[in-house]
């Protein structure tokens, strides 16, 4: 893509802002897609959904047909439509969503997370909702797009997540 040829040393935030939020509809669209046609879920999706209670090192065994239709094909996209950026602010974007999807499969809760939370973004037990109830809470970024297609769920009334907190 264009962007990554622009090495001007500054990150332009809109630029990045827009990268998180085409990348993460666009991820949420074919992670529906896969919770709902089951040739797909089978073929690429189902490994994952193997693990019900995700662990910060099980983030790390990704499954290659998942990782190239739920993260290549979005982050492929998104850099061609948001053509803008430069390789500083793609480094930026690649290394924060990086992050935040190892971290939302930890098993424990962040520090951070409250104010995720308050900031509407996906947290630990959004994500871990998503792994009780595969059909639900399909966003890794925004939790806007779970909320505006009606599959969020609130883990304060996921009363599986909150049994395996008390346990834990």
């Amino acid at each position: 893509p264009a962007a990554m040829k622009d090495l001007t040393p500054q990150i332009k935030p809109l630029v990045l802002l827009g990268y998180f939020a085409l990348f993460d509809f666009l991820m949420w669209c074919i992670h529906f897609c896969q919770h709902y046609w089951p040739w797909l879920y089978h073929h690429t999706h189902d490994q994952h959904h193997k693990i019900k209670s995700p662990t910060i090192v099980v983030a790390l065994t990704g499954y290659l047909p998942d990782t190239c239709v739920l993260i290549i094909v979005p982050l492929y996209a998104t850099l061609r439509v948001i053509p803008c950026g430069n390789f500083v602010t793609v480094f930026m974007f690649a290394s924060m969503a990086l992050w935040h999807l190892h971290m939302i499969h930890s098993e424990f809760m962040h520090p951070w997370d409250p104010i995720l939370q308050k900031l509407g973004l996906v947290t630990t037990h959004d994500h871990h909702v998503h792994h009780l109830r595969p059909r639900k809470n399909l966003a890794h970024f925004f939790s806007i797009y779970d909320k505006m297609f009606g599959t969020y769920v609130d883990p304060s009334t996921c009363h599986q997540l909150l049994q395996r907190d008390k346990k834990a």
